[in-house]
């Protein structure tokens, strides 16, 4: 052995000397050190790979549980009609929790575990828990697949089935509560599909380029009670019948497009109405499809022409409308007629506006020369049930160009005394359609108007709608919250202001009316002058008057003046106190007179009586 492997202390030893063999004895202790090391890898490396196993098992174990939805959640998904594979399609939900976010999805298999699920999309559900999503799109490949989607509060629906071939399982959705324990029915409505076919949407006999096949569809309520508003569904459009059914009343809708395969019509599928048969209200199956006729003559022009406002070719009538094949206002005119007005007042119904003009999806114009008497604030109401924009002198005041239902928008617009040009672009988007248009002057504050003159005479120069002031109502006048005060076109000095304003007192009593001016002021209540509070010399000054009123409508004219500097008027008002009651003094009675004793009268002419007495012997 080398000197230096001699020298090699043992473990075991400190300062001993090395025994013969001590090479041999070191060459077994350091083998040691390293079994220790490798065994202690060993296990390190088992507990690593066990955990890693338990991970993997347990993500594993999560990804194949099938989500079921809670019990009694009431939440759940349809989507019908045929869907093609790719094609788009859309879903409804109900029996979600008002605005909660819902997540929808697509399985081929109910027991396909939840990561291999498609997601489709979100939606947020309605203040009724409902949702409606028409921009998904169905799977590439055909087959039957699964629908489900979960809410973030309700959790998972049942499953859906829906098959990607053309051959829907629509079902019509049942009722969103629970159904009730049968008791005794009365009378029922009974909902039916009465005829489906392909026709063309004018009915006419020649076709123009606009015009295009779709499904008609006509309904019946066979049953004997009227039914409320219900929806109609072909392939994947609704549309809604907003009156209902009479007994025995039919209704006949018109729904663009169709498919070469199966159409799908079905009444009433959300299951608004509780009918006394609920298995007549599907049609699902192939229609002929008809041979368009010739086009009219002349085709329409491909040119869209932007509608102007002109004049009444007929002077008999106040609006005149014309009436296109189309949404958009695309000519030909395929009818037009004289209406009467000053208001635009059309209901259509469900019916076509006129011959050659088809039920549905059409548009129209209405055109008149209108005569505003006096400069003023006027008001234009629009009640509406379909899209519709309304112009005046070709500025664009309302703008309800959109598909709605029945609704009533104002606009508020200063004009100028004489004629102006009102136009109404309308088209029809629903099942009924309605047009109603007029205007009033209106003023919501106070009405003014200011002249150049400190007097109150020459011309009008601007009549505004000056705001009230707070609190409002009862609606107090204050130049302090008027925009541009004075006016620009009127005189910084020497100008005068008439307003005017209807007021509701809400009791009666005696009002106490305080003006605070600078210059000048007069208040009149129902055309005479309320007393203390007319002062037109110059300078600030604080006028109060009181008025007696009865509770309701009074008419308050406020007359104005402004001489030089800034000017300004404040008038407020409330109802006095009433007096304090004087407590009266109490007065004592006097003391009762005493009652005098009853004398009998003697008469002078009165004798006393004489008593005679005998005796007898």
């Amino acid at each position: 052995m080398s000197p230096e492997r001699d020298q090699i202390p043992s473990s075991s030893t400190s300062t001993s000397a090395v025994p013969p063999g001590g090479a041999t004895d070191i060459e077994t202790e350091s083998p040691s050190r390293y079994v220790w090391a490798g065994i202690l890898t060993v296990v390190l490396l088992i507990l690593c790979c066990t955990a890693a196993f338990w991970l993997l098992s347990r993500n594993a174990g999560s990804r194949d549980v099938v989500p079921t939805p809670p019990p009694g959640s009431g939440a759940r998904v349809e989507v019908s009609g045929p869907l093609a594979p790719g094609a788009p399609f859309g879903v409804r939900g109900v029996g979600f929790q008002a605005s909660e976010a819902v997540e929808i999805f697509l399985t081929s298999s109910t027991t396909a575990p939840f990561g291999e699920f498609q997601k489709l999309g979100d939606a947020i559900a309605r203040s009724d828990g409902t949702f409606q999503r028409d921009d998904l799109t169905a799977p590439p490949a055909t087959g039957q697949y699964y629908l489900i989607a979960r809410g973030a509060a309700s959790g998972f629906t049942q499953f859906t089935p829906i098959s990607i071939s053309g051959e829907p399982i629509p079902t019509k959705m049942p009722p969103e509560a629970p159904t009730p324990t049968p008791g005794p029915a009365g009378p029922l409505p009974d909902l039916t599909i009465v005829s489906v076919a392909i026709e063309l949407e004018t009915g006419s006999s020649c076709a123009y380029v606009s015009t295009q096949l779709g499904i008609r569809a006509v309904m019946q309520n066979i049953g004997s009670a009227s039914a409320g508003p219900f929806l109609v569904q072909a392939n994947n459009q609704q549309q809604l019948v907003p009156g209902g059914l009479a007994p025995g009343q039919t209704a006949s809708l018109w729904f663009p497009g169709f498919t070469t395969g199966p159409n799908l019509v079905i009444v009433d599928p959300t299951g608004m109405v509780v009918e006394s048969n609920e298995d007549n209200n599907t049609f699902n199956g192939p229609l002929p499809v008809p041979t368009l006729p010739a086009t009219c003559t002349p085709p329409p022009g491909p040119t869209i022409i932007v509608p102007t406002a002109t004049p009444n070719p007929n002077p008999t009538g106040a609006w005149y409308g014309q009436y296109f094949g189309n949404p958009d206002l695309i000519p030909p005119v395929l009818f037009d007629q004289n209406l009467p007005g000053p208001p635009l007042n059309v209901n259509w119904g469900t019916g076509a506006p006129g011959p050659g003009v088809p039920r549905n999806n059409w548009s129209a114009i209405f055109t008149s020369s209108a005569n505003f008497p006096t400069t003023d604030n006027y008001q234009f109401t629009l009640s509406v049930d379909g899209g519709a924009r309304v112009f005046v002198d070709d500025v664009l005041v309302i703008n309800q160009w959109f598909s709605a239902g029945l609704r009533t928008v104002t606009a508020d617009v200063s004009l100028t005394a004489g004629l102006h040009n009102l136009r109404v672009e309308y088209y029809k988007s629903g099942a009924s359609a309605r047009v109603l248009l007029n205007w009033k002057v209106n003023y919501a504050g106070w009405e003014g108007r200011y002249y150049n003159s400190p007097n109150l005479t020459g011309p009008v120069v601007i009549k505004r709608d000056d705001p009230l002031a707070p609190p409002n109502p009862p609606g107090f006048l204050n130049t302090a919250v008027m925009p541009s005060w004075p006016p620009p076109q009127i005189n910084p000095l020497n100008f005068s202001v008439d307003w005017r304003r209807s007021v509701n007192f809400p009791v009666g009593g005696t009002y106490v009316f305080t003006a605070t001016v600078d210059d000048g002021a007069r208040l009149l209540i129902d055309g005479t002058i309320v007393s203390g509070l007319d002062d037109f010399t110059a300078g600030a000054k604080v006028l109060v008057g009181t008025r007696v009123l009865n509770a309701g409508q009074h008419f308050l004219q406020v007359q104005y003046v402004n001489y030089t500097g800034p000017g300004s008027i404040e008038l407020v008002w409330a109802l006095a106190p009433l007096p304090p009651t004087a407590t009266p003094t109490p007065t004592i009675p006097p003391p009762p007179s005493p009652t005098p004793t009853p004398t009998l009268p003697v008469s002078p002419l009165l004798t006393p009586p004489v008593i005679i007495i005998t005796t007898t012997p």
